[in-house]
């Protein structure tokens, strides 16, 4: 299930982004690297439950054919997951810290050259 509103607000301000991951979950654009990337919530508001079974999905972002989220374990941390809406079920483990998520970001979308310019950005 989707957790969204302002529960979902709540949540992801418990996690204590930094400025730039809270515009990246605004859907605001930060640097080229991640345009088209990281997207305002749709697939997410859709009637259509497009997250796995199972998982209460506090969404951050979207991409045209992807979801970046994360649930909350058993010991209410983050355990960040990224999966394609045409396969929700194989999500793939990102990582259960900001800079995991970070890394994850850097190492899937940004080039070589930009990669320490958007990680110091990201973690302003």
């Amino acid at each position: 299930m989707m957790i969204l509103g302002d529960k979902r607000q709540k949540i992801i301000d418990s996690l204590n982004l930094s400025d730039s991951l809270k515009e990246l979950v605004k859907g605001e654009f930060i640097h080229d690297e991640l345009e088209f990337r990281c997207l305002k919530l749709k697939y997410s508001l859709e009637p259509e439950d497009f997250s796995p079974q199972g998982v209460d999905l506090i969404p951050l972002w979207e991409s045209d054919l992807t979801i970046t989220g994360f649930y909350l374990d058993g010991n209410l941390n983050p355990v960040f997951i990224h999966y394609d809406i045409e396969s929700i079920e194989d999500y793939k483990v990102i990582g259960h810290s900001l800079d995991d998520l970070i890394e994850f970001l850097v190492s899937e979308y940004v080039e070589y050259e930009y990669e320490d310019e958007v990680r110091k950005l990201l973690k302003r």
